[in-house]
């Protein structure tokens, strides 16, 4: 039986009861001793098998509305989730644009322990998109299997991209969106718009989750949409091929980076689901 702590780092928790599971907001402190605002779903029957779930650029635990149904589904299926914000991120503390992605790595790795010292034996980290980045440079011999959705192996892309507004300015402003769509909620993003510090920007070069595909020794199930602009099946699957594990590649048709289309999102929950039954 796993026994949540409410002592240390969970510091409030709001119950919502469904016929399964019950939905927990919890608060967990990284290394820093700062607050990463969670959302703990628990299974009726309690389990040891968990899945984390690590959000993408601009985005929070609850920015991609496949986040929740996959959740959902997994805790109707006997798993324990837990979706997080990162420092900076949705209702965690800190501004976005003190943050950078190893910051992010830290938080994700203070989560594991987390999961692991409230009787989680058995992990699986589902990341998307930068989310993804993050799983990889988190993965330790403890996570049993990664999920990734629409992941991003490399980001130089991006440092290009903001480079001439970085070293202008110090930092980029962009919208939060998702495929076009301005998002609206969360927490210090006025008027839609969030700002991408220096720090952040030297990670999207100094960081390579590419370089280390190499150390997974999981099963990998990544998943992305046919109309991906962020990446395609033949980049994928090249990277893929570098994990000595066992790796599957699914696309989803005419899928986006959100999975916004209802068929591409339904399949891709489905494929997710299974894959996670198989190897968790």
């Amino acid at each position: 039986m796993i026994n949540i702590d409410f002592s240390s780092s969970v510091r409030y928790y709001v119950c919502n009861i469904t016929f399964l599971s019950v939905i927990q907001k919890i608060h967990i402190s990284n290394r820093n001793h700062q607050n990463l605002a969670a959302l703990l779903h628990t299974p009726k029957i309690p389990t040891d098998k968990i899945v984390i779930f690590s959000h993408g650029f601009k985005a929070d635990k609850n920015y991609q509305p496949f986040v929740e149904k996959l959740a959902s589904q997994l805790c109707d299926a006997g798993y324990t989730v837990l979706r997080f914000d990162y420092w900076g991120s949705g209702e965690s503390d800190g501004k976005f644009e003190d943050s950078n992605i190893r910051m992010q790595i830290e938080d994700l790795k203070d989560v594991i322990k987390y999961a692991q010292s409230q009787g989680f034996s058995h992990i699986c980290l589902n990341g998307h998109s930068l989310g993804s980045t993050n799983a990889i440079m988190a993965y330790d011999e403890s996570i049993e299997c990664l999920l990734f959705w629409s992941p991003i192996f490399q980001h130089l892309h991006l440092y290009e991209n903001y480079k001439e507004e970085v070293l202008k300015n110090g930092y980029v402003i962009r919208s939060r969106k998702i495929a076009g769509e301005t998002i609206k909620q969360g927490k210090g993003y006025e008027d839609e718009i969030i700002k991408c510090g220096k720090a952040f920007w030297q990670d999207f070069k100094d960081i390579q989750p590419a370089d280390r595909l190499h150390v997974i020794q999981c099963p990998v199930l990544a998943i992305i949409g046919s109309n991906d602009s962020s990446i395609s099946e033949e980049t994928a699957l090249s990277y893929l091929h570098k994990i000595p594990a066992s790796t599957t590649l699914e696309v989803m048709p005419e899928g986006d980076h959100d999975f916004l289309l209802k068929s591409a999102e339904q399949k891709a929950i489905q494929l997710s689901v299974e894959f996670i039954k198989m190897y968790l």
